[in-house]
Protein backbone atom coordinates (compact mmCIF):
# COMPACT_ATOMS: atom_id res chain seq x y z
CA UNK A 1 0.00 0.00 0.00
CA UNK A 2 2.22 2.82 -1.30
CA UNK A 3 1.08 6.34 -1.90
CA UNK A 4 2.76 7.98 -4.88
CA UNK A 5 3.48 11.67 -5.17
CA UNK A 6 4.37 13.81 -8.17
CA UNK A 7 7.31 16.18 -8.61
CA UNK A 8 5.60 19.33 -7.25
CA UNK A 9 4.89 17.51 -3.99
CA UNK A 10 8.47 16.19 -3.82
CA UNK A 11 9.78 19.73 -4.32
CA UNK A 12 7.46 21.00 -1.59
CA UNK A 13 8.41 18.27 0.90
CA UNK A 14 12.16 18.56 0.37
CA UNK A 15 12.51 22.27 -0.26
CA UNK A 16 14.79 21.44 -3.18
CA UNK A 17 14.51 22.58 -6.78
CA UNK A 18 13.94 20.37 -9.79
CA UNK A 19 17.57 20.59 -10.93
CA UNK A 20 18.83 19.59 -7.49
CA UNK A 21 16.49 16.60 -7.34
CA UNK A 22 17.69 15.30 -10.70
CA UNK A 23 21.34 15.93 -9.85
CA UNK A 24 20.96 13.97 -6.61
CA UNK A 25 19.24 11.15 -8.48
CA UNK A 26 22.10 11.00 -11.00
CA UNK A 27 24.51 10.71 -8.05
CA UNK A 28 22.37 7.91 -6.57
CA UNK A 29 21.76 9.97 -3.43
CA UNK A 30 18.02 10.54 -3.88
CA UNK A 31 15.19 8.05 -4.43
CA UNK A 32 14.41 7.24 -8.04
CA UNK A 33 10.85 7.72 -9.28
CA UNK A 34 8.59 5.07 -10.77
CA UNK A 35 7.67 5.43 -14.43
CA UNK A 36 3.93 5.16 -15.08
CA UNK A 37 3.92 6.28 -18.69
CA UNK A 38 5.87 8.25 -21.25
CA UNK A 39 5.69 11.50 -19.28
CA UNK A 40 4.25 10.27 -16.01
CA UNK A 41 6.56 9.64 -13.07
CA UNK A 42 5.98 9.61 -9.33
CA UNK A 43 7.88 8.85 -6.14
CA UNK A 44 6.72 6.71 -3.28
CA UNK A 45 5.93 9.08 -0.42
CA UNK A 46 7.62 6.71 2.06
CA UNK A 47 10.88 6.86 0.07
CA UNK A 48 10.93 10.66 0.21
CA UNK A 49 10.05 10.70 3.90
CA UNK A 50 12.81 8.17 4.62
CA UNK A 51 15.32 10.28 2.67
CA UNK A 52 14.34 13.38 4.68
CA UNK A 53 14.64 11.47 7.98
CA UNK A 54 18.11 10.25 6.95
CA UNK A 55 19.21 13.81 6.16
CA UNK A 56 18.03 14.91 9.61
CA UNK A 57 19.96 12.03 11.24
CA UNK A 58 23.10 12.99 9.32
CA UNK A 59 22.71 16.61 10.41
CA UNK A 60 22.16 15.67 14.04
CA UNK A 61 25.08 13.25 14.13
CA UNK A 62 27.48 15.84 12.73
CA UNK A 63 28.18 13.80 9.59
CA UNK A 64 27.33 16.70 7.33
CA UNK A 65 28.37 20.31 7.51
CA UNK A 66 26.20 23.15 6.42
CA UNK A 67 27.54 24.97 3.40
CA UNK A 68 27.53 28.70 3.49
CA UNK A 69 27.75 30.84 0.44
CA UNK A 70 29.01 34.36 0.25
CA UNK A 71 27.50 36.51 -2.41
CA UNK A 72 29.76 39.17 -3.82
CA UNK A 73 28.58 42.33 -5.44
CA UNK A 74 29.78 43.03 -8.97
CA UNK A 75 29.83 46.73 -8.25
CA UNK A 76 32.78 48.62 -6.86
CA UNK A 77 31.04 49.83 -3.73
CA UNK A 78 33.38 51.50 -1.26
Amino acid sequence: NSEFIRLPQVLNLTGLGKTSIYKLMSNNTFPKPTLFGVRRIAWRRIDIQTWIKQKIKERDSGKTQLRTYRYWSNTNEQ
